[in-house]
């Protein structure tokens, strides 16, 4: 039987990054990752901005799932980053994206697992009440007591899908 998914709670929060697009958000969480995590900024960014140029992240409402595969984690990495302004993300409904979560695993992840996770981010940004909380959120401790609420209240079913 597969585990269930890690809950999808920013192991890092950055807030008010001061970039003018998606390659210097990428830039600027990679290292953010980098210091947090040793791992080497480099070879993220080429991970996260390779899969941007596949096709863009941003799932809409101001959102964005940049995720990649990464040698050498033993689980995924996670990171909420808020931008100081909002930047061009190429996104479904052409909104601008200021929220990032940032979601990197194991290169030898099972591929299931990956989905879900990818899922239940996707899920949790689509609940209308929670990116609400989330943008009145003005500090790490209150963006870590959104998630938790979230997590805590059994995302299955309760989250309203975003028009």
């Amino acid at each position: 039987m597969a585990a269930a998914p890690p809950a999808p709670f920013p192991q890092e929060i950055a807030l008010d990054l001061d970039v003018s697009n998606r390659w210097e958000a990428l830039r600027t969480v990679s290292a953010i990752i980098e210091r947090s995590r040793s791992l080497s900024a480099p070879p993220v960014f080429r991970a996260l901005w390779r899969r941007e140029q596949a096709a863009s992240t941003a799932l809409g409402n101001g959102f964005a799932l940049p995720h990649a595969r990464i040698e050498g984690i033993p689980e995924p990495v996670t990171v909420y980053a808020r931008t100081r302004r909002p930047i061009g993300f190429a996104a479904p409904d052409h909104r601008a994206v200021s929220e990032l979560f940032v979601l990197l695993v194991p290169s030898d992840a099972d591929n299931t697992t990956h989905l879900r996770l990818l899922a239940r981010v996707a899920e949790m940004f689509s609940d209308d009440e929670f990116r609400a909380d989330l943008m009145s959120a003005s500090d790490v401790a209150s963006i870590r007591s959104t998630f938790t609420r979230w997590i805590e209240r059994g995302a299955s079913g309760s989250a309203t899908m975003a028009a």
